[in-house]
């Protein structure tokens, strides 16, 4: 029995030191390697947090730079290979790994860009191609929706646009040219109650799904002197500037509570004051965008501060940023650009000319 007894807590602090040392083994951490390949530099950094990979491959004191979305991979060195196409006039790397799928960067006069602005060869790399709609609906031409919708607005409420619905959504009784208090989250576009003039007393709650429109009422008066904080937990936050209130609005009960001030901070609510929140403009809407920028109206993706241009076009403003694809507007035409489809036409409406406001994209 006495042997029993020894063999079992020997076997038992095995298996525990044995999980520990897989514990710490495996455990993601932040790291920088440096390294050759191909006769090219490289720095390669993760961060656990965000749960990305950073390169920077260098070579004839060019630095192309490259962020993956990637978990962790316990190996490091993780590019096996750098393929180059090139010439005296442009350059285009493309980095190779069994484990990470990369995309290529090209050069030219020091100046980097995407592939889709070089002199494309399906037989380096081929970006995905695309199937174009090539129809309209109220004046919007329709290029490509990629499997998202759109809500557009068009003054008196929006056009729903996506691959299963293309309907207008009805609601204000009259035209309203400036309306900020609206908010996004996830499927659902909530939009301040605008037939109402100073206070409003409801908010309407658009399903991007079908066009479905929930009204939530409440018993409050809120004045259209107020923002969104941000959202938490599936409830949106506002602050009534004007009357020095803060609200919550839980979208899955359709119901609007006034609370005591509270503010976002390392991911969990904490009490504030008004005065603490509008002195230091608090919100905790996250910046989902890290990379893309707006220089001299165009469009950069911006790694380590080393710019790379996205395209030729003239950019008004960027619209949305989701999955790894930038959402942006140039004239009368809305775009997309990523790694695998390149820069797509999505949308065109003469109105974006003069009015490009009120324009959301969702899943």
């Amino acid at each position: 029995m006495k042997k029993n007894y020894k063999l079992k807590i020997f076997i038992i602090l095995l298996i525990a030191f044995f999980s520990i040392f897989l514990y710490f083994f495996f455990k993601p951490y932040d790291y920088k390697q440096k390294y050759n390949v191909d006769g090219y530099k490289i720095l390669e950094e993760y961060n656990t947090k965000e749960k990305v990979y950073t390169f920077i491959i260098s070579k004839d004191n060019i630095n192309y730079p490259f962020v993956i979305n990637n978990k962790y991979i316990h190996n490091k060195d993780l590019i096996d290979k750098i393929k180059v196409k090139g010439n005296d006039q442009e350059v285009c790397i493309l980095p190779e790994s069994n484990v990470i799928n990369f995309y290529p960067i090209c050069s030219s006069n020091n100046e980097l860009y995407v592939y889709n602005l070089s002199n494309k060869d399906d037989n380096f790399y081929k970006l995905k191609d695309i199937k174009q709609e090539n129809n309209s609906y109220n004046k919007i031409d329709i290029n490509y929706l990629n499997n998202y919708k759109y809500l557009i607005y068009n003054y008196k409420g929006y056009y729903l646009i996506s691959n299963k619905n293309k309907k207008e959504i009805k609601l204000f009784s009259k035209d309203n040219y400036n309306i900020n208090l609206v908010y996004k989250l996830d499927k659902y576009l909530l939009v301040a109650d605008y037939n109402s003039d100073y206070y409003f007393h409801k908010f309407y709650l658009i399903n991007s799904d079908n066009g479905k429109v929930t009204e939530i009422n409440m018993e409050y008066d809120i004045s259209f002197d107020s923002i969104f904080l941000g959202d938490y937990k599936n409830k949106i936050y506002l602050l009534d500037k004007k009357e020095k209130k803060e609200y919550v609005i839980n979208i899955k009960k359709e119901k609007v509570l006034e609370i005591d001030f509270q503010i976002l901070e390392n991911n969990k609510l904490v009490k504030t004051t008004y005065n603490k929140i509008v002195n230091n403009n608090l919100s905790f809407i996250p910046n989902e965008n890290k990379y893309y920028v707006i220089e001299n109206n165009m469009l950069y993706k911006k790694i380590e501060d080393i710019k790379i241009k996205v395209t030729n076009s003239i950019i008004d403003k960027i619209i949305d940023y989701i999955d790894n694809t930038i959402f942006y507007i140039s004239k009368e035409n809305l775009y997309m650009y990523n790694e695998t489809y390149g820069e797509v036409l999505l949308l065109t409406n003469f109105e974006w000319n003069f009015n490009n406001n009120g324009i959301y994209v969702l899943k």
